[in-house]
């Protein structure tokens, strides 16, 4: 796959985290805590696409959107599965599915696709202060008793742990 295409994809996959994460942030307006975090999540989701454009821009610029970057059917597919599982709940989710679906999208290798993918077109990817999928982890596990969320939860710790060793 060409690296255009890559961000491409990478940015309508942003794009749609971002609008999941506002639908989630208007169907629990009645709970400040978790309207908070699907605003926050949304925001950061909609910054990840900003870095993605401005990656697209530049690699038209440089003349190197034919470079290829293969390997990441397989991410891209797994992203969009559940992405559209998410969007299929619908406004009437409860919080603990509306959780659920979050933890599963971020457990996905969205974050590294993008991140090599702005690597490749020479584009810094943005520093953030904590990792969206951390603090979705922590407010999850406070607000949810939720056994699958709380398995979620745990396996995004472990997984986070495993990438800094």
């Amino acid at each position: 796959m060409e690296l255009e295409q890559l961000l491409d994809r990478c940015h309508g996959l942003e794009r749609r985290a971002a609008a999941l994460y506002r639908s989630f942030g208007a169907a629990t307006r009645d709970d400040p805590k978790l309207c908070a975090l699907w605003t926050e999540l949304a925001r950061q989701e909609e910054e990840h696409a900003e870095s993605i454009e401005r990656a697209r821009t530049h690699l038209r610029m440089q003349g190197m959107s034919r470079t290829a970057l293969d390997g990441w059917e397989a991410t891209l597919a797994e992203v969009e599965e559940r992405l559209a599982a998410g969007e299929r709940l619908g406004g009437s989710a409860t919080p603990a599915r509306q959780l659920a679906a979050a933890l599963d999208i971020e457990m996905t290798e969205l974050d590294a696709l993008r991140g090599v993918a702005l690597m490749a077109a020479h584009e810094p990817a943005p520093i953030e202060q904590e990792e969206h999928a951390e603090r979705l982890a922590r407010v999850a596990e406070d607000l949810s008793q939720d056994p699958q969320v709380r398995l979620q939860v745990a396996l995004l710790r472990a997984r986070a742990r495993l990438g800094r060793a």
